[in-house]
């Protein structure tokens, strides 16, 4: 049993060296295995990290890839032999996720990913991968369509479908972006993480009606009670941006300034 740590955290839960011959034979490192194999493959993988809590018991079990477009985050199971890949788009989310047990095919991922390899590509390579479909319509440029067809199908007790029609009936509403958010419906200029805070969002009303709210970094609107979904959508509309077009697909740096 491992001692432990010396703040008084549980000790520290290390990969079982039966499952995992070549961390224990890494003097238990896992990262340092990770970078090992890679090595005996001739692929260098960057940088590659672990834990940065050393009380943190599970993620000391995690080896973490860097690429331009994020990270492969691998994760080693503890009752079995299992490497638990996830990987991840910088202000999209996670792309795809599998296992196997093969350190080669974690390696082979992760290098793939790191050079440039599409998920539609990493999908059709390794079939372990699950590919997430909002990832995939980001990939062809059609991530603001499938967001709203994500929304409309959403569950009613997520948001209201009286707004959610009603915005989506207005073109200059159904090119943003739409998100979901404590039951208001909100709407980004550019379709990754930050996304942008200058368009109102929309709202059900207790005691019935809606309104349209003000954005955090948006202009003033007036504070009106609506009584029909249409009729907040078009308060919205008055609230909107100068210059306010289609979403941009990626990051807000690229809207027109």
């Amino acid at each position: 049993m491992n001692a432990p740590h010396p703040t008084g955290h549980p000790a520290a839960v290390q990969p079982d060296p039966l499952l995992y011959p070549e961390v224990a034979a890494a003097d238990g490192s896992w990262v340092e295995a990770f970078r090992n194999g890679a090595a005996d493959m001739g692929v260098d993988l960057g940088t590659v990290s672990g834990t940065e809590s050393a009380t943190d018991s599970w993620r000391l079990i995690v080896a973490s890839v860097d690429a331009s477009r994020g990270s492969v985050v691998v994760t080693l199971g503890r009752q079995e032999r299992a490497f638990g890949i996830r990987i991840w788009w910088t202000g999209v989310g996670e792309a795809a996720c599998g296992r196997t047990t093969q350190l080669r095919t974690v390696v082979d991922i992760a290098q793939a990913w790191r050079t440039g390899a599409s998920v539609r590509e990493l999908g059709d390579r390794w079939p372990l991968l699950e590919i997430d479909e909002l990832t995939l319509a980001h990939e062809r440029g059609e991530a603001v369509a499938y967001a709203w067809q994500l929304v409309r199908n959403a569950p009613d007790r997520l948001i209201d479908h009286g707004i959610v029609e009603a915005a989506y009936a207005n073109p200059r509403l159904r090119s943003l972006f739409p998100l979901i958010s404590h039951g208001s419906l909100q709407f980004s200029r550019c379709t990754h993480a930050p996304w942008t805070h200058d368009v109102p969002s929309l709202a059900p009303q207790w005691g019935g009606g809606w309104r349209a709210r003000r954005a955090p970094e948006g202009r003033d609107i007036p504070d009106r009670h609506a009584h029909t979904p249409e009729e907040a959508v078009a308060f919205v509309v008055e609230g909107l941006p100068d210059g306010c077009g289609p979403a941009v697909e990626g990051p807000a740096d690229l809207l027109p300034e």
